[in-house]
């Protein structure tokens, strides 16, 4: 890849961001089109974030993606946000247009795409059963109402963080019931994992040494389809769990996937080569 003068600038913002599988993905998907266009990755530290959004309109940059812990704090500095990102509460993509900054959330429709694709699974109707109820559950939890699920139940050890995640988006969704219950109570966890449709960890339980979670999955019904959004290591231990009770279970790989798609089409107009940037990431991951 010749780096030029002309060469169109994307990157992401976090921190930590050196562990990021984007810029492998995204690179290898500019080379394969014959783009001129490199991504990097920038670390930036929170109390700086403002400078550095407004340096995407300073330097000229194309088009950025952003990622923990800046996701929710880039967006005062946006000057347009699409409505779904504004539910959410959260950017992920940000593409500059002459000096105009609009922001959006690809995390609702990677999960919906990545759930599709994996598991052959479509929330239409669906009772859903969601663990965690920060930034990343907020997003799953507007995909499946976006996806037109019937109910979604969200499980937290800090139940008044899920119970504020429900009041706050049956305002948005009143055709949606929710329920919001804490991770440790058994028998209500028992009650209502039992007709779950699809079972989504958003919580860090099973990445790398955070112990995994502790939930009955024995109860699960044989229809019953299971995503974690962990990615690392590839093979979860809910995954493998669920997989040993015969269930159809995937790891969140292919929603980092395809957010990752939808980013680059809005930034370039181009489709994505898909299965380019799928093996760009088995590789880097």
């Amino acid at each position: 890849m010749g780096i030029k003068a002309t060469t169109r600038i994307y990157g992401i913002l976090g921190h930590p961001v050196s562990q990021s599988l984007s810029p492998p993905m995204h690179n290898a998907a500019f080379e394969h089109l014959g783009l001129d266009s490199v991504y990097l990755a920038f670390d930036v530290d929170p109390r700086d974030i403002d400078e550095a959004v407004n340096s995407i309109r300073v330097l000229g940059l194309c088009g950025i993606n952003v990622t923990i812990p800046h996701k929710q704090s880039v967006i005062e500095s946006l000057d347009e946000i699409v409505p779904e990102a504004v539910i959410v509460g959260a950017v992920n993509t940000i593409i500059n247009n002459n000096g105009v900054l609009r922001g959006y959330n690809t995390d609702v429709s990677g999960v919906l795409k990545s759930i599709r694709s994996e598991l052959g699974f479509n929330p239409h109707s669906k009772n859903v059963f969601i663990v965690g109820a920060g930034g990343a559950a907020r997003a799953v939890t507007v995909a499946m109402c976006t996806g037109g699920a019937r109910s979604i139940v969200i499980a937290n050890r800090t139940c008044s963080r899920a119970q504020n995640l429900v009041e706050e988006l049956s305002a948005h969704f009143d055709s949606v019931s929710f329920s919001a219950i804490p991770l440790d109570d058994a028998d209500s966890v028992s009650e209502l994992i039992a007709p779950a449709d699809i079972l989504i960890n958003c919580s860090s339980c099973g990445m790398g040494d955070i112990e995994s979670l502790c939930l009955p999955l024995g109860l699960l019904s044989g229809n019953c389809v299971v995503y974690d959004l962990v990615y690392k290591p590839s093979v979860t231990p809910l995954v493998r769990d669920c997989r040993d009770l015969g269930l159809k279970a995937a790891s969140g790989l292919g929603m980092l996937l395809y957010q990752g798609v939808d980013a680059f089409e809005i930034w370039t107009g181009e489709t994505a080569p898909v299965e380019i940037m799928r093996k760009a990431l088995s590789v880097s991951g």
